[in-house]
């Protein structure tokens, strides 16, 4: 593949596989990762009841106003598999209980699916895939008691076990190649306490993911512009606009997929080409904007999976810059 090369000539499904030998030794926290913004949401229906994580103000408004509200809630069109065929390799997981259940929902205000079928569909993926890697970015905990988390926890262990990425003192040495001799493909970042009862999960602080809560594209991309990160940790640049109720109720016919995703993907994907991964520069340089690790984004699959292209792309520039090269693991 050469360094000019078209986005679209990536297979989407095997991208990392087939990166460019030298970019395959550049830590993980360095290359640019495509993911999606609450990414089970596909699995919100008509029968999707309310959740624990619900606006109070939805328990009056959801009976009269089911339709509109799922059309601002639904996120992503395509379910864990078709994302992960489509290159993305981070997904945004918030997580519920259910009264009188054992089970675990993916939820946004209103329960989403079960969650053993899309963490199979990554399971399977994975085996399917061996040189890809997957992020898993437990975000949410919703009525959670601390026996939920040991349930919770103990399941992600027996599906995923040998494959995890345990948490590592230095991320710098997590890089493709070292995680493909070790035959490990699953990240779990983990963001509560309970995440130090085992080396196999990543705390928060691993990839912080600061919320813009922006409604609009200018002020989205005036947020991503400013910020910083730390070289010794990975980043997640969310590119996802956040209508607040006086947005919704001035588009009430539209949906989140018309006046959210799509703004994002015309008028801030662009600028976001211009952006770079790699490492951040040290704290004595003039720089402008943070490189970028993970950028997510809404409904993934709009415009023929563009969003996935351009931010994968983003990582031949590494190629140009040869002191991220050879000096990332110094």
């Amino acid at each position: 593949m050469s360094e000019d090369g078209a986005a679209q000539n990536f297979r989407l499904e095997s991208w990392m596989r087939d990166l460019p030998i030298q970019l395959k030794d550049i830590p993980i926290i360095y290359l640019a990762i495509p993911g999606s913004h609450d990414s089970m949401t596909y699995g919100i229906t008509k029968s999707s009841g309310l959740a624990p994580d619900a606006e109070p103000i939805l328990h009056r408004l959801y009976p009269l106003f089911r339709g509109t509200i799922l059309r601002w809630t639904i996120t992503q069109a395509l379910d864990t598999k078709q994302q992960l065929l489509i290159g993305i390799r981070y997904l945004d997981l918030r997580i519920a209980t259910k009264s009188g259940e054992d089970n675990f929902y993916f939820t946004h205000g209103v329960y989403a699916a079960e969650i053993t079928e899309a963490l199979k569909q990554v399971k399977e993926f994975v085996d399917e895939h061996p040189g890809e890697v997957v992020i898993l970015d437990c975000q949410h905990f919703y009525g959670f008691q601390p026996e939920d988390h040991q349930r919770f926890m103990r399941l992600l262990l027996n599906m995923y076990g040998p494959i995890l990425v345990p948490r590592q003192l230095d991320l710098k040495a997590v890089t493709l190649n070292a995680l493909q001799r070790l035959k490990q493909q699953v990240i779990v970042v983990y963001r509560h306490e309970s995440v130090y009862a085992t080396g196999e999960f990543w705390p928060p602080q691993t990839l912080p993911s600061p919320w813009p809560r922006q409604d609009r594209a200018p002020g989205l991309l005036a947020f991503l512009g400013a910020l910083c990160r730390h070289p010794s940790a990975g980043f997640v640049h969310q590119a996802v606009l956040t209508p607040t109720p006086a947005f919704i109720v001035l588009r009430w016919i539209s949906s989140l997929r018309d006046k959210c995703a799509l703004p994002v993907i015309n008028d801030v994907l662009p600028k976001l080409s211009d952006f770079s991964p790699g490492p951040p520069a040290p704290d004595n340089a003039t720089f402008s904007r943070a490189p970028v690790n993970v950028v997510i984004a809404d409904f993934v699959d709009i415009n023929d999976s563009i969003f996935s292209k351009t931010i994968i792309q983003l990582n031949m520039k590494l190629l140009r810059n040869t002191d991220v090269l050879y000096h990332t693991n110094e």
